[in-house]
């Protein structure tokens, strides 16, 4: 097995609670999200961070890791959307001279992450369903037919459902690859979850909220900031 990998791997391995230890409850209530693109895990990701009061982190992680990096946010959005993109960065930080090699960006984005999760708040893909498996938080994830999706992104890019089909499975096909290749795990793989929602037929996302704070509850989840308005 390679150094970073061996490295990461320690990194998760600490993260843990020994088997048959109990999970570590977090201060404030963590979701972690993982979606299909067109899916609605964005939509609803927004609608529970408003309900429960907490912080949504998406672009967040990108900028906290690019801070770290000294790196343009613009740049990491192009590390994060797929490992491909990653390897072509060398020449990038032969240039600069920053360090955006594999084993820096996997390093901070599980640092990142960590401390999202000891925080609170609602983590929007950057595979915290994976770091933080055994941390007390509820991880959810969204799927849906590559028709019923398509036409979301249709409606909503003002796309050919055609062009919105391709769309979905590029976006789909680089997480994938992104969480494969930093974490040997698939990204649909249902034993990862708490929780797999299917919003095929699913048009009111309000109660798909209540589902997810009524799981909270259920996982013993400790509450959470007052709701905004």
């Amino acid at each position: 097995m390679p150094d970073v990998q061996k490295a990461i791997q320690a990194m998760l391995k600490a993260l843990q609670v020994p088997l048959g230890a109990p999970a570590v409850t977090p201060p404030r209530r963590v979701v972690c999200i993982s979606r299909d693109y067109g899916s609605g895990g964005d939509e609803v990701a927004r609608l529970l961070a408003k309900r429960l009061g907490l912080e949504l982190y998406d672009r967040v992680v990108i900028d906290r890791i690019a801070k770290r990096l000294d790196a343009e946010p613009a740049t990491m959005q192009a590390v994060d959307t797929g490992s491909s993109h990653l390897r072509d960065l060398w020449l990038y930080s032969l240039v600069t001279g920053q360090d955006l090699s594999e084993r820096s960006y996997k390093r901070h984005l599980i640092n990142v992450v960590v401390t999202l999760g000891r925080t609170g708040g609602v983590i929007l893909g950057a595979a915290a369903h994976l770091i933080l498996a055994r941390s007390g938080a509820l991880r959810v994830r969204f799927t849906g037919s590559a028709e019923a999706c398509a036409k979301r992104v249709a409606a909503a890019e003002d796309l050919s459902v055609e062009a919105a089909l391709k769309r979905i499975e590029d976006m789909n096909h680089r997480r994938g690859e992104f969480v494969w290749e930093h974490f040997q795990a698939r990204l649909n793989d249902p034993r990862t979850f708490d929780l797999i929602i299917n919003t095929d037929r699913v048009q009111d996302y309000e109660k798909v909220v209540d589902m997810l704070v009524a799981a909270a509850d259920m996982l013993g989840l400790p509450p959470s900031g007052e709701a905004r308005p």
